[in-house]
């Protein structure tokens, strides 16, 4: 057992023992401050008494003998109120049976969460050692061949339909034939990703743009790179993802080079990493293409590894698509269709508030609308709510530089 285990195994004993103290004191007390309850009322008696022998002694006039009595019966009724409160309260025996209760639900409720979302033994493990240990496991995962090796894949020939297995043991044959055909290896490809034969379709693309060489397009590499990560069960290997660099070197906004980029890190703890390429998926990419609708069912669970609160863009009022589309609207159309967006955002940020992004939308459509002041107070109170975030910080003042309100 390590120290680190140890200490923390302390730690949760003694904030266990102060809850379990702080719930046990007032019940298990009970009615013990009652004696003291009757000792004031004893000493006000005595004092009641003393007034009266002061009185005889012509210590007080009658005057001051009677304003004493008055403050001190007072007090009397006061003490004997407090008396008959804590007399009849609950019997010391049930609220023991209730403290015992409630400590015994404290203890079995927290250790059970514990279970849940605990890891009994679990060391600390800073930021910078888990960003380390995701890269040393990115560097160094497995290849294609060997995922490919622990997903073998049944040759789903016998499961065609005979019309297609009979095309697909024709281009077999053809390609092997004439391996410097391209088309035959591209036709090839695509008849076994039809049935699901994803590896071997990865290898006959592979061979296309092998052959293709310089003249191979974008759409050649994202077809491979489709093969590879489904044949593997959605891994993405060191293949894959020089694929995807590839892709993106030639094109920085492609959807699925940017999806697949962004489930390599995801599936190596950096979720950091993966928020950033999904976003610019869902944000920009065409929500027509299965990819866009993979990381939009992913990216708030990876929000919420970073701590961020994360809306999808169709959620947080007017979009992209919408403001250029009231770019080409008559000036009275454009002006109705965005004041009534802006209005509803305004009005649900205003009731219940909502993630930098939503606020962001707000002060980009606002300064669409001329609405530069008012877009600049929005600013302003986004700042002062989420000062202390610096990434929400830097979606606001990102988005208020796009619209021209700062520098």
């Amino acid at each position: 057992m390590n120290s680190e285990f140890i200490i923390f195994g302390l730690t949760c004993t003694a904030l266990a023992v102060l809850a379990v103290g702080a719930v046990l004191t007032p019940l298990w007390r009970g009615r013990a401050s009652a004696g003291a309850q009757d000792s004031d009322i004893d000493i006000y008696r005595d004092q009641l008494q003393e007034v009266d022998r002061d009185l005889t002694r012509g210590v007080l006039d009658e005057a001051e003998a009677e304003r004493t009595r008055t403050e001190i019966s007072r007090r009397l009724l006061l003490a004997d109120t407090n008396a008959r409160t804590v007399a009849t309260g609950a019997p010391q025996g049930m609220s023991r049976a209730v403290a015992l209760a409630l400590t015994a639900a404290l203890l079995a409720g927290t250790g059970l969460l514990y279970w849940d979302l605990g890891a009994a033994g679990y060391g600390d493990v800073p930021r910078a050692e888990r960003i380390a240990l995701g890269e040393e496991r990115r560097a160094n995962r497995p290849s294609q061949l060997e995922a490919e090796a622990d997903s073998p894949e049944f040759d789903s020939i016998s499961l065609a339909d005979p019309e297609t297995a009979e095309i697909l043991q024709a281009l077999r044959a053809a390609a092997f034939e004439r391996a410097g055909e391209v088309q035959a290896w591209a036709f090839l490809a695509q008849v076994e990703a039809s049935i699901g034969n994803m590896q071997r379709a990865a290898r006959a693309q592979e061979r296309t743009i092998a052959l293709l060489g310089d003249t191979a397009v974008e759409a050649d590499f994202v077809r491979l790179l489709d093969f590879l990560v489904i044949g593997t069960q959605g891994y993405v290997s060191p293949e894959a993802e020089t694929i995807a660099v590839r892709i993106l070197q030639g094109n920085p906004q492609s959807t699925p080079a940017l999806y697949y980029a962004g489930l390599l890190y995801a599936q190596n703890d950096r979720p950091d990493r993966a928020f950033n390429f999904w976003r610019n998926v869902v944000e920009n990419g065409d929500k027509d293409t299965m990819y866009w609708t993979f990381a939009a069912d992913q990216i708030s669970d990876i929000a919420r590894q970073i701590g961020m609160d994360y809306a999808l863009p169709e959620q947080r009022g007017p979009s992209n698509a919408d403001l250029e589309a009231a770019e080409d609207m008559t000036p009275e159309d454009r002006q109705q269709m965005i004041q009534g967006m802006v209005g509803q955002l305004a009005d649900r940020l205003a009731a219940e508030g909502g993630p930098p992004q939503d606020w962001a939308r707000l002060i980009s459509s606002l300064a669409i609308l001329g609405e530069d002041e008012t877009a600049r107070t929005v600013l302003n109170e986004a700042e002062t709510i989420f000062g202390a975030d610096i990434q929400a910080v830097q979606i606001l003042r990102r988005a208020a530089q796009d619209a021209g309100l700062i520098e």
